[in-house]
């Protein structure tokens, strides 16, 4: 098959980005595969189309990408044209990594939560001033424009969701019949998160962060407001040993977090590290992983997180929660702004090495059951069936 995938940016530190390079590269192995995208990470094997567009601004990048992708793979010859949500105009397979109509209801939530938390003195549910509030907004709504129609089924089309979860976001908000949706969920690598490859890298890492090799280290990674820092710091300053610490990775308003953490005794255990392009070393350097996001269609973080050997302790929001058999291969917690639900997690894991032994292997285990590889043959088999379906029966 001659295969086009579109997405703005296909680099691995992007979750919608990681999705479409992973599949690149083993769809190469089999398939004529060609990308569009403004930013790529350059695989073997794989043609790459530039597509310029305008990041610094996602509202004018949403514009440009489309108007331009739309333009530069017009008339192609492509078998499949797989695109991310409504990236462009012609799409035969569409991955929903994310709703913009789901979204915007919590969005609407956040903002509610957010003005009584910055009243209460506690850390931002949202950054930046109210302007910049008025700005998601109004982004969601013209992003829905362009998404509501990629979703839209219709023969001789397919719609991937990342996790159930999605799909029934598709189903309520969007009104797609649910057996138009197959439920494919993101990757991960085993090997790049196994012991083996990882074991070099915790003392290393731990001496150049300045972290006592024998302190427990609870690991966060994401955005500071929607994926739940506020949460997970109150439930480490209630539930970690004094010697623990929390090493944060992401960006955010890094200040107001610190002050925060100051109230709550814990300033001088809290560690940012800023954005990173490679996780690994991270998570090599742990001990736990708590994320208590509010909105997350997926998380690619959480299965990299089990892949790793972590006790994982996330919310059922979470659509890589999915994959989490709860008490067995890792921790949910229902409600993601339950702070007191999450240091009981906290404290479990911490508390009780044999406990937090047990979950990390079973939960390394049940990873590698989401392989890319996996995702790549469940996603080249819909690509086959779309294309068996446009020839007809055969004839005679």
């Amino acid at each position: 098959m001659k295969v086009a995938l579109v997405c703005a940016e296909v680099i691995r530190e992007s979750g919608h980005g990681r999705y479409m390079l992973e599949l690149a590269r083993r769809l190469a192995a089999r398939h004529e595969v060609h990308v569009y995208s403004h930013l790529f990470q350059p695989v073997p094997g794989v043609t790459h189309h530039p597509v310029p567009a305008h990041l610094g601004v996602n509202l004018w990048r949403l514009l440009t990408f489309w108007w331009r992708a739309s333009r530069a793979i017009g008339r192609e010859p492509y078998d499949v044209v797989h695109t991310i949500g409504g990236c462009c105009a012609r799409r035969d397979v569409v991955t929903a990594q994310f709703c913009q109509r789901p979204w915007g209801a919590e969005l609407a939530r956040l903002a509610a939560d957010d003005r009584r938390a910055r009243r209460a003195g506690q850390p931002p549910l949202l950054p930046g001033s109210r302007l910049r509030h008025l700005y998601h907004h109004l982004y969601w709504r013209v992003a829905d424009l362009f998404e509501a129609p990629a979703f839209r089924p219709r023969r001789g089309k397919r719609l991937i969701a990342v996790s159930a979860g999605v799909r029934e976001e598709l189903v309520r908000w969007y009104g797609v019949p649910r057996d138009a949706v197959a439920v494919i969920p993101n990757g991960v690598e085993p090997t790049e998160f196994s012991a083996e490859a990882l074991a070099p890298l915790r003392a290393p890492t731990r001496e150049a962060l300045g972290l006592p090799a024998a302190s427990p280290v609870v690991l966060y990674v994401g955005d500071f407001h929607r994926k739940g820092l506020a949460v997970a710091l109150a439930a480490f300053a209630a539930a970690a040993p004094p010697n623990a610490w929390l090493l944060v990775v992401g960006r955010g308003e890094y200040e107001t977090f610190r002050a925060h953490a100051a109230r709550l005794g814990v300033a001088d255990r809290l560690l940012f590290t800023g954005f990173v392009p490679d996780t690994r070393p991270y998570f090599a350097a742990a001990d736990a992983f708590v994320f208590p996001t509010r909105y997350e269609p997926f998380g690619i973080v959480v299965t990299e997180a089990m892949a790793a050997g972590l006790p994982v302790i996330t919310t059922r929001v979470a659509g890589a929660a999915e994959v989490i058999a709860d008490g067995v291969d890792g921790l949910l917690v229902d409600d993601p702004t339950d702070v007191a639900g999450f240091a009981r997690a906290l404290g479990e894991v911490l508390g009780d090495a044999r406990r937090a032994e047990a979950l990390g292997r079973a939960a390394r285990a049940k990873a590698a059951t989401v392989s890319w590889e996996r995702i790549a043959v469940e996603t080249e088999a819909l690509y086959e069936a779309l294309v068996a379906e446009r020839a007809g029966p055969p004839r005679g």
